[in-house]
């Protein structure tokens, strides 16, 4: 038995085909048979059979006229032709089994080989991509994933790595993008914000794997009337040792700089000096507040020697003379426990992960 095809319904009636699948050995190809229904809605809701009528009753002046609209006869036709190609695939199905209709299109999809998608994406490049792009969110969606995971267990090696470059590569050029966009941005959040949601352009700054903590991070400091608390902009962790990692973020626009000291030295501007700073002050606090500040998160986070990084400036943009690139380096490279680094040279070492990927 079959669920029943609606052919005409209204408020109060309707009229239905039930439907069925059946064994037929003198012709297997005729094998679903069924009958029409008229029903009206009763009382509590439900479609009750409107009067059984036996045509073997009728006499010999009787007859019966059912009109089939041709609308009505469509679905019909439509209703009928999947539950032939169910009973020629899987015969009778035993017990209780669901199917989902799905449009013949998509039926042949299912059946698509390599070869075959291979020749679509080469013929339509955009419809392809675009295509590839609704697969990719569908599997992201899945919430049970265990069923992707299983098949892309089953691919080699080599397949999984080239995939996985693919993933890597393609976030790296969109924060690529998104720096060759923003070089003049002087908005401290926007780069907040964008840091927090590209956790990997962070990651390019240690050669250790690093774990995002908390951003806008409470790091002691407070006094006894529970004022003056520091928030540092990113506290991490080295992935491995859970040794603590505190980054404080300016703006590619912030000045490395000031004014010449000497005919052959600049000094260093007020803002990375502040910063430096106030980072090591974050640090001594860190330290001072250890206990306190690690009581809910003791197992991720260390504090044998926090390492501090300040990523402020664009040296590309500001350093034009040999002078000025030595200033800066002699101040960075002679810093004991924090790490100076600017914004070009951090998206230049995505740039050049970008590089080793493509090939």
């Amino acid at each position: 038995m079959c669920d029943p095809i609606i052919l005409r319904e209204t408020s109060t009636t309707r009229l239905i085909f039930k439907p069925s699948i059946v064994h037929n050995a003198s012709q297997p190809e005729a094998s679903v048979r069924g009958y029409f229904i008229f029903q009206k809605k009763g009382r509590n809701e439900n479609w009750i059979d409107y009067k059984q009528l036996n045509l073997s009753d009728l006499r010999a002046d009787e007859w019966i006229q059912l009109e089939i609209k041709s609308k009505e006869l469509l679905e019909l036709f439509k209703g009928l032709s999947p539950l032939y190609d169910i009973s020629h695939k899987d015969g009778i199905p035993i017990g209780e089994a669901q199917y989902v209709k799905v449009e013949a299109n998509l039926e042949e999809l299912s059946n698509v080989t390599e070869g075959d998608l291979e020749k679509f994406f080469q013929l339509h490049k955009k419809a392809g991509v675009k295509l590839l792009e609704s697969l990719l969110n569908y599997t992201i969606g899945i919430d049970d994933p265990q069923h992707v995971i299983e098949h892309l267990e089953k691919m080699e090696i080599d397949s999984l790595m080239k995939l996985n470059s693919l993933v890597g590569l393609s976030n790296l050029r969109r924060c690529l993008k998104l720096w060759r966009e923003n070089t003049n941005n002087s908005d401290e959040e926007f780069w907040q914000q964008t840091f927090l949601e590209n956790t990997l352009i962070l990651s390019q700054i240690f050669p250790f794997p690093v774990l995002l903590i908390e951003g806008k991070a409470y790091v002691g400091g407070k006094s006894y009337d529970n004022t003056g608390g520091n928030l540092v902009d990113f506290l991490c962790s080295n992935e491995i040792t859970k040794n603590a990692v505190l980054i404080e973020i300016k703006t590619p626009t912030t000045k490395l700089l000031g004014r010449k000291y000497r005919s052959n030295v600049f000094n260093i501007s007020q803002e990375i000096s502040g910063a430096v700073i106030q980072l090591s002050n974050y640090r001594n606090s860190f330290y001072l507040d250890y206990d306190s500040i690690t009581r809910e998160k003791l197992e991720a986070l260390e504090a044998f020697s926090p390492h501090c990084v300040v990523i402020a400036g664009n040296i590309g943009e500001e350093l034009s003379s040999d002078t000025q690139r030595k200033s800066f380096e002699l101040f960075r490279n002679n810093l004991k426990d924090t790490q100076v680094i600017s914004f070009d040279e951090l998206f230049g070492r995505i740039e050049g992960l970008i590089g080793l990927l493509e090939e």
